[in-house]
């Protein structure tokens, strides 16, 4: 999994439960808001790795790149 600061690989997860390295594991990380409805997203897999997907979906399907 990637670091959600930085992008290099994540070791760690920060309070918010969100995954990043060592050098950001005490930086606030919050997760990006969803490009379609505007509610925050949370960190999912897919067959091609990890991505923010909405916390509304299916009723909702905005995605971001790590």
């Amino acid at each position: 999994m990637k670091c959600a600061k930085c992008g290099s690989f994540a070791t760690k997860l920060n309070s918010n439960d969100i995954p990043v390295c060592s050098r950001h594991s005490k930086v606030s990380v919050k997760s990006p808001k969803c490009p379609n409805c505007k509610l925050e997203m949370t960190i999912r897999k897919g067959k091609f790795g990890s991505f923010w997907g909405c916390k509304a979906f299916p009723m909702c399907d905005g995605i971001q790149k790590i």
